[in-house]
């Protein structure tokens, strides 16, 4: 059980490292886009992604 929850946390830990965290994109946060801006979902300050509902 102790190596299931460290192997958790090292996974977490790494992906979060990477800047692999997703987290959702409310309406609020959503920009108007260039036309050279994400060819999917929605631009954000900070980067595109799928949006997600209120």
């Amino acid at each position: 059980m102790k190596l299931l929850i460290l192997a958790a946390v090292t996974l977490f830990t790494s992906l979060a490292a990477a800047g692999v965290v997703i987290t959702p994109i409310r309406p609020d946060q959503v920009i108007p886009k260039a036309s050279d801006d994400c060819f999917f979902g929605v631009t954000t300050p900070q980067g595109c992604g799928p949006a997600r509902s209120a």
